[in-house]
């Protein structure tokens, strides 16, 4: 198969893009090493924000690279090769993650995402010298009895904040949850996050089933593709009075 997708430099058939989608959107399910290694670095980040005690790597990292920030903020220059492809997760990171909001004990106030906006020692640099809550505070500082309470302000982002608060769980624990039906990090869970979409195709039952052979299954999914070349294809002419289908048996 790798010959015949790909033979010779740059007369690739199909794209690996292609290949790697789900059956359902017309590849063949082949999983991409580059979307399942990206996929198990945010398995490693996970374990990072979850304060992952079992682990004595997410111990060091809390201990000698983030010290006072977390993970969102941190922005040393040092650390090696593989931590900084880490860092670069964050965004993807930050979009398969849920911070559910109970009494704001373990969440911090302006370095963590529990906020629509991020970070808000990020997007709003101004907010411990305005409101006088210290970059330590944790996000209890503005809670009493699971209701927000925050300082006074005339500040228009202050107001912004405010507006775009999440609810709270009263007499609940602050929760990281990961956007899937468990609420927990699969690796399976997080490919799906990385890997784009596609619209589903209406011929994918004439390729998959007990009783199709799969050589000719293959041949049919490079035509539905248009990857076939010319004299491959099984409705074209031949002069040789040879078919396709025969082509890998």
């Amino acid at each position: 198969m790798r010959r015949f997708l790909w033979h010779g430099s740059g007369n690739a058939k199909v794209a690996w893009e292609q290949i790697c989608k789900p059956k359902q959107e017309g590849g063949l399910g082949i999983r991409s090493l580059m979307i399942t290694n990206q996929a198990l670095m945010l398995k490693q980040l996970w374990r990072l924000i979850q304060n992952d005690g079992t682990s004595i790597w997410v111990e060091w990292i809390q201990r000698h690279r983030l010290r006072q920030s977390t993970i969102w903020t941190y922005n040393g220059a040092t650390g090696s090769w593989g931590w900084k492809k880490l860092l670069k997760l964050r965004p993807l990171l930050q979009r398969g993650v849920i911070y559910k909001v109970g009494d704001g004990s373990s969440f911090s106030l302006w370095q963590d995402v529990w906020h629509e906006r991020g970070p808000l020692c990020l997007t709003f640099p101004r907010g411990p010298v305005i409101t006088g809550l210290p970059l330590s505070s944790p996000l209890s500082s503005v809670l009493q009895r699971n209701q927000w309470s925050w300082p006074a302000s005339t500040d228009a982002d202050i107001a912004e904040i405010i507006s775009q608060l999440p609810p709270t769980q009263p007499s609940a624990a602050d929760m990281i949850c990961w956007r899937s039906s468990s609420g927990k990090f699969t690796t399976k869970s997080a490919v799906s996050l990385i890997q784009p979409t596609s619209s589903r195709i209406f011929w994918e039952g004439l390729l998959h089933g007990k009783f199709k052979i799969p050589r000719h299954a293959f041949i049919l999914w490079m035509a539905m593709l248009e990857k076939l070349s010319t004299m491959d294809k099984p409705w074209v002419p031949r002069a040789d009075d040879g078919c396709a289908l025969w082509w890998f048996v």
